[in-house]
């Protein structure tokens, strides 16, 4: 096989090392149009290095922008390795792409995401645990129910604390006892409220996203 030719403008980014992501970044930006230039390979894996690198630095919201041409970009020439990228390059970058959904708290495309991954390869079940992160946290009412719930007996629990201590313990101390049970009552009341809405929150979402990878045919 004939050894294959690298740029300079390729090997001066290859050089790096591969965790400065800010130098990566930058260094791409400020030769972004050189890159333009470069055949489609090296275009390619330049632009992947970039990519996570904006990923590995939080910059979420730029990496959303730019990883759907790299996905784009790998189908359309059907490149499925990178060197430093650990297997499949598009499963690898939609990954990515989900992760920085999830990042920005748009559930529904994580949620999205991630049934594609399972469907691309429903044999990783860290897919399905994904998806079952995302499932869980598109349910904000639900949650959300259950912490009002816990906030509402907290709050009643200790105005029954401050009436009993200023009001029954001075002038009708024969109820201290059951109203301090009765306190009791509802802050455990408020305990349990806040566990069954999460616990059955994640119960759904386990129940959902591992039902959905066991749908899928076997590849």
């Amino acid at each position: 096989m004939q050894p294959r030719h690298y740029s300079q403008t390729y090997r001066r980014l290859r050089d790096l090392d591969p965790e400065d992501y800010q130098r990566i970044i930058r260094m791409y930006e400020e030769r972004e149009d050189e890159i333009g230039r470069l055949d489609v390979l090296e275009n390619f894996e330049l632009t992947v290095y970039y990519v996570n690198a904006l990923f590995a630095t939080g910059a979420y919201r730029q990496h959303l922008m730019m990883v759907d041409l790299v996905i784009e970009g790998s189908i359309r020439h059907s490149i499925q390795e990178v060197d430093d990228i650990e297997g499949d390059v598009f499963e690898y970058l939609l990954f990515q792409k989900g992760a920085s959904a999830y990042r920005l708290r748009d559930f529904a495309l994580t949620t999205h995401i991630a049934r594609e991954l399972i469907r691309i390869n429903p044999k990783r079940d860290h897919y399905a645990r994904f998806l079952r992160i995302a499932l869980f946290k598109s349910r904000p009412r639900l949650l959300q129910f259950g912490r009002a719930s816990f906030i509402l007996c907290i709050l009643l629990a200790a105005f029954m604390i401050t009436v009993n201590l200023i009001v029954i313990a001075n002038f009708q101390p024969i109820y201290e006892q059951p109203v301090r049970m009765a306190t009791l009552a509802v802050f455990g009341g408020g305990c349990i409220a806040l566990m069954a809405t999460y616990g059955f929150a994640y119960w759904r979402a386990h129940w959902e996203a591992f039902g959905f990878q066991r749908q899928q045919p076997n590849k």
